[in-house]
């Protein structure tokens, strides 16, 4: 199903951690990079992966023909800020996002912030960016993307909101091909915001927001906010505008969108 050599010889990671079956790919990144012998960026992939998580206790589900993976990344807090982190998960949503409008060019594919990317108004992939206990210096970014495996399958509340590229235009794909294409992406855009302010990858972002004119509620900072989304600001900062006042907000789960 994936070709190691193939994934081994293109220079986009430092060393695999490959398992046919992993509870999380992410808990396994984890666990590789608090240790710090494994060299980086090391990618951890699964064939299938059965206890995926995502945001807060979300769940991911998977099915046979997902992409599933996690990336340890160093990133040093001389090139990149720690309070420019959060970035990281914006930039890869822009990466999953510019890679599926490859692959699918007639598909309407936006990106949901924080960490969602959607194709067809339903959501397609999922982005956990955590930070390692007991280093400053290191990233495992877990991606789930829906390739293969068609939501046919999986439970009905999944089904309501989710896609598979199988299930846009009916053609499996090359999962080595996908994930090939989504790391170089993935380093491309890392390296853009290494070395420039997030205003300048804000436009892409912000071209490609799901959020944009929708009524949201969301829950930051103990508060609950309701108002309509104005996209982004130049830091990466979703703009909410309530009836009081325009928020800005740093992190936030939103539990509403209509």
């Amino acid at each position: 199903m994936f070709d190691l050599a193939r994934i081994a010889a293109s220079a986009l990671v430092a060393g695999v951690d490959f398992h046919d079956m992993l509870g999380s790919t992410s808990d396994r990144a984890l666990e590789l990079a608090a240790a710090g012998e494994a060299p980086l960026p090391l990618l951890v992939l699964a064939v299938r992966q059965t206890g995926g998580r995502g945001r807060g206790t979300n769940r991911w589900w998977s099915g046979p023909g997902a992409l599933t993976f996690s990336l340890v990344q160093e990133v040093p807090p001389e090139r990149l800020a720690p309070e420019r982190w959060p970035q990281l998960s914006l930039v890869a949503g822009l990466a999953v996002c510019e890679t599926l409008e490859d692959l699918l060019p007639r598909a309407e594919c936006r990106v949901k912030w924080p960490n969602d990317v959607f194709v067809n108004e339903r959501k397609v992939c999922g982005i956990l960016c955590e930070s390692v206990p007991g280093w400053r210096d290191r990233l495992v970014l877990g991606i789930g993307l829906n390739v293969n495996n068609s939501v046919a399958a999986a439970p009905l509340e999944v089904q309501k909101s989710a896609i598979s590229l199988l299930d846009v235009d009916g053609s499996a794909r090359d999962l080595t091909a996908v994930l090939l294409g989504l790391l170089d992406r993935l380093d491309q855009r890392r390296t853009n915001l290494a070395h420039q302010p997030f205003a300048a990858l804000a436009a892409e972002f912000r071209r490609r927001c799901f959020l944009s004119g929708r009524t949201l509620t969301v829950l930051s900072g103990g508060r609950t906010l309701v108002g309509r989304c104005q996209g982004i600001d130049d830091f990466g900062q979703l703009l909410l505008q309530t009836e009081a006042e325009l928020h800005r907000i740093v992190a936030g789960t939103i539990v509403v969108c209509e």
